[in-house]
């Protein structure tokens, strides 16, 4: 993965809502340090960056009622998972590294999807 890029894009993508420290802003956006859902399960975070999030969803244990803009019409796969490695491996994070080609795979798997995810769809996702 390409590290200066999945810092190139965070600022300019993620940053404004996420904050540049990952850690959100309230009213704005959760916190992505520490986060559950940034460390979690790749196949969710993949979706929620492709389609966005919307409605209630718990993130370190306090709930946010906020939606999140989709990206795939934005960002190439690669893109994608520079920007997710990224995420899944600063702040002292150390998640596995998302693969341009599992983002290419849930792309795919999720074409027909016109909406945005919310909490309990995503926890049905291993």
């Amino acid at each position: 993965w390409h590290r200066v890029r999945g810092r190139e894009l965070y600022a300019v993508v993620c940053g404004a809502c996420h904050q540049p420290h990952g850690k959100g802003q309230e009213g704005l956006a959760p916190p992505l340090v520490e986060s559950e859902w940034s460390t979690g399960s790749e196949q969710r975070l993949i979706r929620m960056a492709l389609h966005g999030v919307r409605d209630p969803i718990t993130v370190n244990g306090i709930t946010w009622n906020l939606a999140m803009p989709a990206f795939a019409e934005a960002l190439n796969d690669g893109q994608i998972a520079d920007l997710l490695t990224f995420i899944r491996r600063e702040w002292g994070h150390s998640a596995s590294p998302v693969k341009s080609g599992t983002v290419k795979q849930v792309r795919e798997a999720t074409a027909d999807r016109e909406d945005s995810w919310t909490e309990a769809e995503l926890l049905k996702i291993p």
